[in-house]
């Protein structure tokens, strides 16, 4: 790649300077591995407001505003990333060598195509972290794992700049990125979900919403603690994996005399649950055949109203 700035520095352009664009754009420049050029948001005021906590580089109105750079960093929401890439391939400031690339972990970079027919070089790159803080993310980055796919020249251009900021590098299938952030959904806004569904299943109980937090807390991280300490069969504890089919019988009907689409996941979930259970090899074969049993009835009963 050859560097439009001073020192040899590849310049990066930030289209859609969010919490991820910001993130990674602060990290850079702190490292020295891209210098900032323009940032282009929504609007004017997202624009500075992004500069000023990355640091550098300048507010732009409009992508006619974007100055030359080697990398294009298409930060803009999933829906809008097809619309942002053809009017920066129309716009005449992409030109060919430069890198364009986007952090969905939803879409792969043959949604570059626009970039790529002008002779940029085009890929995707995921970190696997929640951005929900842009600032404590710039703080604990580093061991970030980051899913990457695309041009060999695009990724020889963006491998070693996320190595720079502690990024471990994987690669990733393009034809399967859909799945692969589909797990990444599940277990991390997934399991915020289960907790906003158990805090209120505990304020149905009586439990008030602040006590239910503290509750909460120290068995939530023991049981991910857990997870990635013994795996997920031996992490596993509860009524399945002891076998109670009794416990598990009051709670599906409790459950569903209040809220039967909570009784639903609670049944789907306790699919799972069986199956870790028969791993570990504890409960009783008959017990879990019941419950299973137990969970399977519901679901075909309800089908057939």
């Amino acid at each position: 790649m050859t560097a439009t700035s001073a020192g040899n520095v590849p310049v990066l352009n930030i289209i859609g300077g969010g919490k991820v664009g910001k993130t990674l754009g602060y990290l850079w420049r702190a490292a020295g591995v891209f210098r900032l050029g323009g940032v282009l948001n929504r609007s004017q005021a997202s624009s500075a407001e992004a500069v000023a906590f990355l640091q550098g580089g300048q507010a732009v109105a409009n992508m006619a505003e974007l100055p030359p750079a080697d990398v294009f960093l298409l930060g803009c929401a999933d829906n809008h990333l097809a619309d942002c890439c053809a009017e920066l391939a129309a716009n005449g400031v992409l030109r060919a060598g430069n890198s364009v690339f986007h952090c969905s972990g939803a879409l792969s970079s043959d949604l570059l195509e626009p970039a790529s027919e002008v002779g940029a070089h085009t890929a995707s790159a995921h970190p696997v972290k929640s951005f929900a803080d842009p600032l404590r993310a710039v703080q604990d980055f580093a061991g970030t794992f980051c899913g990457m796919e695309g041009d060999d020249a695009a990724l020889a251009v963006l491998q070693p700049a996320f190595a720079a900021i502690g990024a471990r590098c994987f690669a990733l299938d393009a034809g399967h990125k859909t799945l692969y952030h589909t797990a990444s959904v599940i277990a991390c806004n997934y399991l915020v979900a289960l907790q906003e569904i158990s805090l209120q299943t505990f304020g149905q109980a009586g439990v008030e919403r602040e006590l239910a937090m503290r509750i909460l807390e120290p068995i939530v991280l023991g049981t991910v603690g857990n997870i990635f300490r013994l795996g997920t069969a031996q992490a596993l504890t509860g009524p399945i994996a002891r076998g109670d089919h009794t416990v598990v019988a009051r709670q599906v009907e409790a459950l569903a005399a209040w809220r039967g689409d909570y009784a639903d996941l609670y049944r789907l979930l306790g699919q799972a649950a069986v199956e870790l259970s028969q791993q570990q090899g504890h409960a009783p074969a008959a017990d879990l055949h019941t419950i299973e049993q137990l969970l399977g009835l519901h679901r075909l009963a309800k089908q057939q109203h």
